[in-house]
Order: C-alpha cells, then sequence, then structure tokens
C-alpha cells in the first residue's frame, strides 16, 4: 500500500491537515461543550437520581454508540464520509442543546444520550484516522503537534464560550464551531485513502498481551485521576477559598498541549515507554508530596504543573500514538476503542463518586494515589517499546553524525 505524503516530513500536506482538522476540532468541540453542560445540570436539577439517570444515559450514548461505530464505519464507502456523517450528527446534537429545558426530563434525557451518540459513534474513526495517516518513525511528532493544536482549541474555545452569559448562546457558538470543522474537514479530506485492511477481531485485541501492559497502567491512572479529582477540588477550594478548578483545566489543556508538542519529538527518538514511565513518576510524586503535606500551598502547585505534565505525556501516548503502533497493519478502530474504554468509564465513575468527595481521608487518600500510581509502572517495565529498536538506532546514529559535523565544523575554523 502507497504511503501517503505526510510521512516523509511535510506537515502542511493535505493528508495530515485532514486529520488535524477533524481531531482538534472534536476535541475543542466535545469537552468545553460538556463542560458547560454538565455545569448547567448540576446547577439547575436538585433531584440526584435524575442527574444520574441523565449522566448514566449520557455515557450509555457514548460507549455504546463507540462499539456500533466500530462495525458502522464499513458500510461506508469511506472513513472521510462516514466521519463527515458523524460531525453532522455533532451540530444537529449541539443545536439541540439550544433548546435544553431543564425542567423537561423526557427532553434532557433524550439530548444527554444524543450528545454522548454524537461523541463516541465516531470517536474510534476519528483516532483510527489519525493512526492511518502517520506511521511508526514520526506519530509522536505528529501526535505531539495534533494534541497541541487539540488543547490549545479546547481552552480558547471553551474561554470564548464562557463569555456568553446565556446557556443557549453557548449551545450555538458549539453548534457553529462543529460546523466549521465539518466544512473545514470536507474542504481537505483525502480522494483517495491510506485505509488499513486487515481486520482485528475484539477477542484478539483484549488478548493482545502487549496491549494488555499497556492497557494496565492506563486504567489504574484514570481510576486515580479521575476518583481523586473531586476530593482534590473540594479539599483545595475550602484551602484556597476560592474555586481553583480553572487551574487544573489550565494545567491539563495549556502546560499539557505545550508538553505533548515537546515530548511528541521525544517519543520518536526515545520510545513511548519511557515517557510514560517517567509520567507516572512524576505524578506520583506529586501526589506523595502533597499526602504528606496537604495543606500547603506549594504542594498544590506542584500537583497542578505536574499534572499537567503527566497529561500531556498521556494524552500523546495513550490516546494518539500507542494503540496504532500496536495496531501496526490491521484496522485501527478497536484498538482505539479498547484504549479510550478507560477514559470514558472512569469519567463516569467520577460523578457517582463526586458527591461523597469529602468524606474521605485527604492525606490517606493522596498517599494512596501515589502508591497506585508507582504501582502502574510495574506493568510497562515488562511491556515491549512500541518504537522498534531499528528506528531508534537511527535516529541516535543520525545525531551522532550531525555531533561528528559540528566537532569537524568547529575544528576546519
Amino acid at each position: 500500500m502507497k504511503q501517503p505524503s505526510v510521512a516523509h516530513g511535510s506537515l502542511l500536506r493535505k493528508e495530515f491537515l485532514s486529520v488535524l482538522v477533524i481531531v482538534a476540532n472534536a476535541f475543542s468541540w466535545y469537552f468545553p461543550l460538556y463542560v458547560f453542560f454538565e455545569n448547567a445540570l448540576m446547577t439547575y436539577i436538585a433531584n440526584f437520581s435524575t442527574l444520574l439517570t441523565a449522566f448514566s444515559i449520557h455515557y450509555v450514548g457514548v460507549i455504546g454508540s463507540a462499539f456500533a461505530g466500530t462495525f458502522l464505519v464499513k458500510k461506508f464507502s469511506s472513513r472521510s464520509t462516514f466521519l463527515s456523517f458523524w460531525m453532522l450528527i455533532g451540530v444537529a446534537s449541539s443545536a439541540m442543546l439550544v433548546a435544553l429545558d431543564t425542567s423537561n426530563v423526557t427532553y434532557l434525557l433524550l439530548v444527554s444520550f444524543i450528545l454522548g451518540f454524537s461523541l463516541g459513534l465516531g470517536f474510534p474513526s476519528c483516532f483510527a484516522f489519525f493512526g492511518d495517516y502517520t506511521f511508526e518513525e514520526n506519530r509522536g511528532r505528529l501526535g505531539g503537534i495534533t494534541f497541541f493544536v487539540s488543547g490549545l482549541g479546547m481552552l480558547l474555545i471553551g474561554l470564548t464560550a464562557s463569555m456568553f452569559q446565556n446557556f443557549a448562546l453557548r449551545m450555538l457558538f458549539f453548534t457553529f464551531w462543529r460546523g466549521i470543522g465539518l466544512v473545514l474537514f470536507l474542504l481537505v479530506k483525502p480522494r483517495q485513502e491510506n485505509r488499513q485492511n486487515v481486520e482485528a477481531s475484539f477477542k484478539s485485541v483484549l488478548f493482545d498481551k502487549s496491549l494488555a501492559l499497556y492497557l494496565v497502567p492506563w486504567i489504574m491512572f484514570c481510576l486515580v485521576n479521575f476518583l481523586e479529582m473531586p476530593m482534590l477540588r473540594a479539599h483545595a477550594n475550602s484551602l484556597f477559598e476560592a474555586d481553583i478548578s480553572p487551574l487544573f483545566s489550565i494545567a491539563e489543556f495549556g502546560i499539557g498541549g505545550f508538553v505533548a508538542l515537546i515530548c511528541g519529538a521525544f517519543a520518536d527518538s526515545v520510545g513511548r515507554k519511557r515517557e510514560v514511565i517517567f509520567g507516572f513518576i512524576v505524578l506520583g510524586i506529586a501526589y506523595a508530596v502533597l499526602g504528606l503535606f496537604p495543606e500547603t500551598f506549594f504542594s498544590w502547585y506542584l500537583l497542578i504543573v505536574l499534572d499537567g505534565v503527566a497529561w500531556g505525556i498521556f494524552s500523546l501516548v495513550f490516546y494518539m500514538v500507542v494503540w496504532a503502533d500496536l495496531a501496526r497493519d490491521r484496522i485501527k478502530e478497536k484498538y482505539y476503542l479498547v484504549g479510550i474504554l478507560p477514559f470514558l468509564i472512569s469519567s463516569y465513575i467520577r460523578i457517582l463518586f463526586t458527591p461523597h468527595a469529602e468524606l474521605g481521608d485527604v492525606s490517606t487518600a493522596f498517599s494512596l494515589a501515589s502508591f497506585f500510581l508507582f504501582l502502574a509502572v510495574l506493568p510497562l517495565l515488562y511491556a515491549p517499546e512500541t518504537l522498534s529498536e531499528k528506528e531508534i538506532e537511527k535516529k541516535r546514529l543520525r545525531k551522532y553524525l550531525e555531533d561528528v559535523k559540528k566537532v569537524k565544523r568547529k575544528h576546519e575554523k
């Protein structure tokens, strides 16, 4: 199969532009929109059972449609056509939120499901699209660029939407933004797709030992992150006497985006495994310090910064890179679906845990978080490096030759 030209270094070729547009638009559309949607429900719905039902239906829509999408994509003439259809559903679901009435429970539940459906249906294919237009030797670098643009987009779109005081106007803005993404994708989508055609069953994916050794640490991180986050924010708000939630968002989107951009290049030279281990270590240190000194401002600022660093590394590797590496020449939707499930399920668990966030002992909880994060490193020690040794050695040799040339030029002067 012919490789697309982006593999040879041009970042602005049409093929990669289509990848950048669809991934960045998906991130910057859904995640800020969901924050406003969740806040609206938390603010205006006092009945916890109604809230729980709405969020449950939403995540059933996300996960159920994600599974359905891995099979439905085969029914379309091309993945690009399927993704265009997916984005159109996103425009429609955003428009439905304009008329959201929290007192109308039936409409609320319907919109919750459709919003989840409009994310999940094409989410695995969106990432698989990225995987098919990147290759082992440049996937980290291109993934870093993609997540940096996505993180910047989430931050800017979220800030812009927050300037509208009216919920309906915010949803109208997100409808417009998703529509812009659809138009841009239609303009730049490739005429011929570099789509892999070797099928992979869910059984073969789930019983892939290499995948399991990366999946287990990712599950542990997602559980620790989403179980600790409500407790973190509750305790931090009481300590700072103000809502510091935006600082965590800035760390994850802002710091995380820059870290992903920088670490992308390293992921293509030193490998993915070392970066993930480093991410777990720095976050484990941050939680350990916080567990020992939970009332110290320095501990919290250290956590915010290191949380952003870890999110940048994990977002790069666990969203963008490692599942495509493991899939190799097989169809990648099912690999990416398995890879994003821990994030989706843990997001739902966070909602269940939030009402009980203030009941736990803070110091013990943070110390346990640190312990489990360090424990998550153990499977990674046995995991194979998904960047081939040949590529690592090739880049080491190239760097060595460049250093030799520099020394030679210096002596010639």
